[in-house]
């Protein structure tokens, strides 16, 4: 048999190796302890070694020890070998050993080995296929643990590129954080991740885990009463955690179960299999502390490797990105209180509550929004905004089960009072990657017999979607359902609407995070509705704005061209009985005439758009120009034409007949159109009617709008926030 046809792994290279047990296996044992003492002599992995108790040692060596072992072993499989050559691999990462340090031991390693293999056994073609037996062996496992060292610095670098890439969407705080933490929490070898703020004592409350054995993990701390505290003089601030809040460093040890500064966990360590830790400070906008990430690896040292303390530097500086974002920071919840609103939703204490949603054009009721809320049996309700934060993947799925089920059982119930409308339901986006949300929406939509077509699925902007798969497996699927598709809380303009196109979806909503914005900054907040409302039409997808909290949005949001609108100024999210009482006076949105400085704002925008369009051609440009100016109709029917705002724009008339490309006439404009911002932005001067939406007033009745809801279910519920949530 020659050499080159000799499989290291098969019967006749056992039956070779059988024979050199004989003889070497007492040798190969001095040889595998003085490859260890080599390779960790180095530095970095000598550092961490110096830290190790002797179980930690033992355990760090065991794995490595077994393969090197198993190199003379007759039955050795090759598949076991290599998957566990690459998990080695993957230690001699977390250890920082180099790929160098290994070429080289194991180098020497064989060079003795196969020179105490010679003298023993007799027959020098037999000598020779051994040899290349233990060679080819050796290789292959010094190969698989170079690619499993490999694989874990390309799986760090991957961890830190998706993070990066969460700041590009329009993911929530919380949503970020836990993807992220998900992102850190799936590189091997590391256990848990703890996203957490400290309350007013101090204590640090755990606000978002990922990883193994989360609940056991938070349950655990707060039954020992252990949770870290930021405060130095308490023995539970001495840990990484309430260090890197007060140094506002990131802080870690290596060690956990020989680090005397946190002896109070080493128990708990050792019963979770944590052996080191670290703590990243994020920091608000202001420079100021705002939570903690606490991460848990499994190996001892893992990040006081030079890769790590990069790693750990970029989240933080993804993190703190999107910290910086959030507006209002959200109240610190203790553990306990999580845990109730967990089992609220199990018990099924879901309560939905519905929100008008009407054509602009008409203020026909197009169908309502279901909105969940929790039930706290005393009157008040728990929003999405406190316990969505508090939910896993399980929960999740538990409420869009039941909040589907409920919705169409109230459908059902309004048709049989007279009342027959469409609702939509929120549907997360890791829908299209888990198909037990499209389970549940068959069995459910089978249960009643309200027509799917009744239904909206509407997607949250938040979370990754693969488009071309979801188009080509999943979204077919949903769509025989016979439901309809829509994109909730559109915020990143074009590539969103693309995405939407691909995914066929029938409407989207543009974010009322967004609308909102028009009390201060008009010229932003306008131009974004008529920029996506006229980017979704081109593709072919109707909009929904929400938000409309005051009668110059909806004036606004009409002019603009947006399809249907939502809204306190609309509609207050009430009980499914409400709606039967609720009613509103056909819009009177007229673009030419409008009774707001807002819809004013807007019909400037739709002018200067089509004078855009009109390009040179001085005929076109004329005809514009000559029309009755929406703004001049506002200011003459407001009482303002003797104002600041109503002289610039007698002004800007006069220009005007120069042409749109003068001087003059753009000097004029950027007059008129910054007196019109001030009139809205400061709604006191020159007489302007205050417009700055306000979740408290109760605005006269108009031609607009009517606002006969109440502010709060029947039941004495709650009050809602402004913002609406999910």
């Amino acid at each position: 048999m020659t050499n080159e046809a000799l499989d290291p792994f098969g019967t006749q290279a056992g039956c070779l190796l059988r024979i050199a047990r004989r003889y070497v296996s007492g040798i190969n044992e001095e040889l595998i302890s003085a490859f260890y003492r080599g390779l960790f002599r180095r530095a970095g992995p000598k550092d961490v070694i110096a830290l190790l108790t002797p179980e930690q040692f033992a355990q760090t060596q065991a794995r490595p020890l077994a393969q090197l072992r198993a190199i003379l072993d007759p039955d050795l499989d090759r598949k076991t070998h290599e998957r566990e050559a690459l998990e080695i691999g993957h230690i001699y990462g977390f250890l920082d050993v180099k790929t160098s340090w290994l070429v080289d031991s194991y180098a020497l390693y064989l060079e003795r080995l196969l020179q105490n293999l010679g003298p023993w056994i007799g027959e020098p073609e037999e000598r020779v296929r051994i040899r290349s037996a233990v060679t080819m062996r050796l290789m292959s496992s010094l190969s698989a643990q170079v690619r499993g060292r490999e694989m874990l610095a390309r799986a760090e670098q991957e961890a830190i590129s998706q993070i990066s890439g969460l700041l590009q969407g329009t993911l929530t705080l919380n949503d970020l954080i836990r993807q992220a933490l998900n992102i850190l929490t799936d590189l091997p070898g590391m256990a848990t991740g703890v996203f957490a703020r400290p309350d007013s004592r101090g204590d640090i409350q755990y606000e978002i885990v990922a990883g193994q054995n989360t609940d056991c993990h938070v349950a655990s701390l707060v039954d020992a009463k252990l949770l870290p505290s930021i405060r130095e003089d308490d023995p539970r601030g001495r840990g990484p955690a309430g260090r890197a809040w007060r140094s506002n460093e990131i802080q870690q040890s290596a060690s956990i179960g020989s680090d005397p500064a946190l002896t109070i966990w080493h128990e708990y360590a050792r019963h979770f299999g944590y052996a080191s830790v670290t703590a990243i400070p994020l920091a608000d906008a202001t420079g100021s502390p705002y939570a903690l990430l606490t991460l848990y690896h499994g190996w001892p040292g893992y990040f006081a490797a030079p890769q790590r303390t990069n790693l750990l530097k970029q989240v933080r500086a993804a993190l703190e990105a999107a910290i910086a974002r959030e507006a209002t920071p959200r109240r610190v919840l203790s553990y306990s209180t999580r845990l109730a609103y967990r089992e609220a939703l199990g018990r099924g204490d879901l309560v939905m509550l519905y929100q008008p949603v009407v054509d602009l054009r008409t203020g026909a009721l197009v169908k309502v929004e279901a909105l969940a809320r929790l039930d706290g049996h005393d009157g008040t309700y728990v929003s999405p905004a406190d316990f969505l934060p508090a939910f896993g993947e399980h929960e999740l799925r538990q409420l869009f089960a039941l909040g589907l089920r409920r919705t169409l059982f109230d459908l059902q119930d309004l048709k049989a009072s007279g009342l027959t409308t469409s609702a939509a339901v929120n549907l997360p986006t890791q829908a299209f990657a888990d198909t037990e949300y499209l389970g549940i929406a068959r069995e459910i939509l089978h249960e009643f017999p309200t027509e799917p077509e009744r239904i909206t699925l509407e997607l949250l902007e938040t979370g990754e979607i693969d488009t071309k798969q979801a188009r080509a497996q999943v979204l077919p699927q949903w769509k025989a359902l016979g439901v309809k598709l829509a994109q909730d809380d559109l915020g990143s303009g074009y590539s969103s609407l693309v995405r939407m196109e691909q995914l066929g979806v029938d409407d989207v909503k543009i974010d009322h995070g967004l609308v909102r914005t028009a009390a201060r900054a008009p010229h932003k907040a306008l131009h974004f509705i008529y920029n996506l409302t006229h980017l979704a039409h081109d593709v072919g997808i109707r909009v929904t704005v929400e938000g409309l909290e005051s009668e110059g949005l909806i004036e606004a949001a009409g002019i603009l061209g947006a399809d249907f609108g939502q809204g306190y100024a609309i509609g207050r999210p009430m009980a499914p009985r409400d709606l039967l009482h609720w009613q509103h006076p056909p819009l009177a949105i007229e673009p030419h005439r409008p009774r707001t400085a807002l819809g004013a704002y807007a019909t400037m925008i739709m002018r200067d758009t089509l004078i855009g369009l009109a390009g040179p051609r001085t005929e076109f440009w004329k005809a514009i120009l000559t029309e009755p100016s929406g703004i001049g109709y506002y200011l003459r029917t407001q009482g303002l034409e003797n104002t600041a705002l109503g002289h610039a724009h007698a002004g800007l008339q006069r220009c005007a007949q120069g042409g749109p490309g003068t001087t003059l006439y753009r000097e004029a404009h950027r007059t008129v159109e910054r007196l019109l911002r001030d009139h809205i932005t400061n709604p006191g001067s020159d007489s302007i009617p205050n417009e700055t939406p306000s979740a408290d007033a109760n605005p006269r009745a108009s031609a607009l709008v009517a606002r006969a809801v109440p502010d709060v279910p029947p039941s004495g519920g709650q009050r809602d926030s402004p913002q609406r949530t999910h």
